[in-house]
C-alpha cells in the first residue's frame, strides 16, 4: 500500500506509539464530523477541539529529520508530490462530483471554476464541501516548507542553538497568529490562510523538540504524568467553565495566546502517553496500521461516505415506506446532515463507515494508479519491439 502522505517514512524501527496516535487523531476528528463527540467521556475533560489538530502538525515535526536542512530544494519538491498534488487532485475528483449532483437537484458546494478549483485549496480550503475536512493538508504543506527553509537560511547563523531557537520565533509567531485570529465569526481568505500557518508552526517545532531533546527524559510514572495533566485541565475548566475548544478551521474561539499553547500540549501529553501505553497491546494490529497510514484519505473522504450512508439509509427507509422519516431537503443542501434514527449513539455508524469508505476510496485510486501504470509500461515495451 501507498504509504500515506500524512504520515512520515522512516528506515528506522517502526514507531508503534505514533500508530496509535495517528489513529486516536483522526478517530476524533471522524467523530467531530459525524456529531458523535457530544457523548465520547474524553471531551468533557479534554476536548479534542483544544489540540487535535495540533497533534497532528506535532506528530509530522517528530519525524522531520536534519537531513533535510542541507537540501530544502529536494524537500520541496518531495512534499509537493507527497501532499500538495495529490491534494489538488481529490479536489479535482470532488469537483465532478458536485458538478454531477448538481444536475439531480442537490445544492452542497459551489460551481466549479478555476479559482475554487486550484486558488481556494490553497488559501482558505476547498470549496466543495464534501472534501472540506482536508483542508488541514495545506497548512500543513506550508508548514513543513517554512520549517525547512527557516532551518536552511537560519543554520550558519544560529549553530548548535538553531533549535531552540527557531522554536521561540515559531512560538512568537503563534502568538501573533492568535492575537490576530477571528472573533466570533472567523475569518476567511489570505488572513485565515497565514493565521493558521502561525498557529500550527509552534506545533511542528514541539514536535521536533520532543523528538529530539525530551523523549528520552519522558519517564515520569503515568500516575503522576497524568495527575498533572488533570488538575491542569481541572483548573482551566474551574476558571473558564470547559475543557478549551478551538476553531482552526475558522481560527477562532480562542483565548490568551499563551494559554491555547498550554492546553493544546497538555492534550498531545496526554492522547501521547495514552499512545505509548497502547502500543504494545495494539500498535502492531494490522486494522490500527491501516487506518493509522491512511489518515491522508480518511481525511478527505470520509464526509462523502456520511453522504453515501446517509443516502443508503434514505434508500432503505424508501423501500419499506418509511422515507418520511428521512430529511430529503437537509440532504440535499447541508454536507453536514446526518440521518440520527436511534438518536445520540447513531453517529458511531457514521464514524466506522466515514473511515472504511475512505480506506475503499484508496484501495481502488490503487487500482486505478496499478492499472494506469502497467498499460504505460506495456506500451512502452511493446513501443520498444
Amino acid at each position: 500500500m501507498v504509504s500515506n502522505p500524512l504520515a512520515k517514512e522512516s528506515k528506522r524501527e517502526i514507531n508503534y506509539t505514533f500508530k496509535v496516535l495517528y489513529a486516536i487523531g483522526i478517530f476524533f476528528v471522524v467523530c467531530g464530523h459525524a456529531q458523535a463527540d457530544d457523548f465520547i467521556f474524553w471531551n468533557e475533560l479534554i476536548h479534542a477541539a483544544g489540540f487535535h489538530m495540533g497533534l497532528f502538525i506535532f506528530a509530522s515535526g517528530y519525524f522531520y529529520s536534519i537531513k533535510n536542512n542541507d537540501a530544502p530544494l529536494a524537500y520541496t519538491i518531495k512534499k509537493v508530490k507527497r501532499l500538495l498534488i495529490p491534494y489538488l487532485l481529490w479536489n479535482c475528483f470532488y469537483a465532478i462530483v458536485i458538478t454531477l449532483l448538481f444536475q439531480f437537484g442537490f445544492k452542497i458546494g459551489n460551481p466549479v471554476n478555476l479559482k475554487n478549483l486550484i486558488i481556494d485549496p490553497l488559501i482558505d480550503g476547498p470549496k466543495y464541501l464534501f472534501n472540506l475536512p482536508s483542508w488541514f493538508v495545506c497548512p500543513l504543506f506550508f508548514t513543513e516548507l517554512i520549517n525547512v527553509w527557516l532551518r536552511a537560511a537560519l543554520k550558519k547563523f544560529a549553530g548548535k542553538k538553531l533549535d531552540i531557537t527557531l522554536f521561540i520565533i515559531t512560538l512568537l509567531l503563534g502568538f501573533a497568529g492568535i492575537h490576530f485570529a477571528g472573533d466570533e465569526s472567523g475569518i476567511s481568505g489570505v488572513r485565515l490562510f497565514i493565521t493558521r500557518l502561525m498557529y500550527f508552526l509552534p506545533f511542528y517545532n514541539l514536535g521536533f523538540i520532543y523528538k529530539n531533546y525530551l523523549e528520552k527524559k519522558d519517564t515520569l510514572s503515568s500516575f503522576w504524568y497524568f495527575l498533572i495533566i488533570i488538575l491542569i485541565e481541572l483548573l482551566y475548566i474551574l476558571v473558564y467553565g470547559s475543557s478549551p475548544c478551538y476553531s482552526i478551521v475558522g481560527m477562532f474561539h480562542f483565548d490568551n495566546p499563551i494559554l491555547v499553547y498550554i492546553m493544546g500540549t497538555v492534550g498531545i501529553a496526554f492522547w501521547l502517553r495514552v499512545s505509548k501505553i497502547m502500543a504494545p497491546a495494539i500498535g502492531k494490529s494490522k486494522y490500527l496500521n491501516l487506518v493509522a497510514d491512511n489518515t491522508f484519505t480518511i481525511m478527505i473522504n470520509h464526509g462523502f461516505g456520511f453522504f453515501v450512508l446517509n443516502g443508503l439509509f434514505y434508500l432503505a427507509l424508501s423501500v419499506i415506506g418509511q422515507a418520511s422519516k428521512f430529511d430529503l431537503e437537509s440532504y440535499k443542501t447541508m454536507v453536514h446532515y446526518i440521518f440520527l434514527p436511534r438518536g445520540r449513539g447513531f453517529p458511531l455508524v457514521f464514524v466506522v463507515f466515514g473511515i472504511v469508505f475512505s480506506l475503499l476510496m484508496q484501495k481502488i485510486v490503487l487500482l486505478v494508479k496499478s492499472w494506469f501504470l502497467q498499460k504505460i509500461q506495456n506500451r512502452g515495451v511493446n513501443n520498444g519491439r
